[in-house]
C-alpha cells in the first residue's frame, strides 16, 4: 500500500532542502566528494591578456579598470585540487544580489557565454565549505572581494610605476618585486601569455597562496602551479584595455 504525503508535509520537505541549500549543508541523495584541502590559492588575473590569449569572445566591461579576481582555491599540498565537492550547491546570484555592484567591478564575467561566478562557486567555492570564513556562496565571493582590496595588484605595480603601455616592457625583477615586497617577501606564482608571433610575453595572472586563517605561505614550498610561469630572462607586457574590441 502506498503512502502518500499530504500537500503541506510535501510543501515543508522542498522547503527544508532548499534552506539546506542555501546554508551550504548537504542534501539527502547528493554526490558529495573529498573537500579536504591543506591550504588556499587566491588568483587576479590582468583581463587584457586574457583577451590576448582567449580571442574576441572575451569583453572587457568597460567600467572595469584594473586586475580583477579569478577565484579562491582550495589545494592540497603538491597534489591535484579538490573540486566540485557537492552538486547539491547550486549557484544561486540571488544571495549575493548586495554583492553585484563590487563584483561587477572587481570580479566581472569577461566571457559573456559563460558565468564566472558559477564555475568557481561549483568548482572552488562548494569544498572550502569547512572553513567559516567562505562557508556559503555568500561568504566565498565577499572573501574573495575582501582579498582582491587588501592584496591590490593594480595599486602594487602602479606604485613602482608600472603602469599598462602598449610599447613599454617591464624587466622581470622589476614586476616581481613590486609584488613581492607587498606580500612579506613571500614567494608568489606569476603567469605570462607568451604570444608566439610576436615573441613576446604578456603578464596575466598572480596567484597568492593563504593558509586557512588567510595569512599568506610560501608558494613554492606547497603549490605545484599549473599553466605558463613568466620568463625570468624576458621583460614583460602590460598591454592597456582594448575596449574597441567589445
Amino acid at each position: 500500500m502506498r503512502k502518500y504525503l499530504l500537500p503541506s508535509a510535501v510543501f515543508f520537505v522542498a522547503v527544508l532542502v532548499y534552506a539546506e541549500q542555501k546554508q551550504g549543508t548537504n542534501v539527502a541523495g547528493s554526490k558529495v566528494k573529498d573537500d579536504h584541502f591543506d591550504f588556499m590559492v587566491f588568483t587576479q588575473q590582468w583581463p587584457e591578456t586574457f583577451r590576448l590569449q582567449t580571442g574576441p569572445e572575451v569583453q572587457i566591461p568597460e567600467n572595469v579598470t584594473g586586475w580583477t579576481i579569478h577565484g579562491i582555491w582550495p589545494q592540497q599540498m603538491k597534489k591535484d585540487a579538490p573540486n566540485f565537492c557537492n552538486s547539491s550547491w547550486h549557484f544561486n546570484q540571488s544571495l549575493i544580489e548586495d554583492l553585484r555592484p563590487q563584483m561587477s567591478l572587481y570580479w566581472p564575467n569577461l566571457i559573456k557565454t559563460n558565468n564566472l561566478w558559477d564555475h568557481e562557486w561549483t568548482k572552488h567555492g562548494t569544498c572550502g565549505a569547512s572553513l567559516p570564513a567562505i562557508h556559503g556562496e555568500h561568504n566565498y565571493f565577499a572573501e574573495g572581494l575582501r582579498l582582491n582590496a587588501k592584496y591590490n595588484i593594480t595599486e602594487m605595480l602602479a606604485s613602482n610605476h608600472i603602469v599598462p603601455d602598449a610599447e613599454k616592457a617591464y624587466s622581470y625583477n622589476d614586476v616581481e618585486g613590486a609584488i613581492r615586497k607587498n606580500v612579506n617577501n613571500m614567494s608568489f606564482v606569476m603567469q605570462c601569455y607568451w604570444d608566439k608571433e610576436a615573441h613576446k610575453q604578456y603578464i596575466f595572472q598572480v596567484m597568492l597562496c593563504l593558509d586557512k586563517q588567510f595569512g599568506l605561505l610560501e608558494c613554492d614550498k606547497y603549490f605545484l602551479s599549473e599553466g605558463d610561469l613568466c620568463w625570468t630572462t624576458k621583460t614583460i607586457q602590460y598591454p592597456p584595455f582594448q575596449y574597441a574590441f567589445n
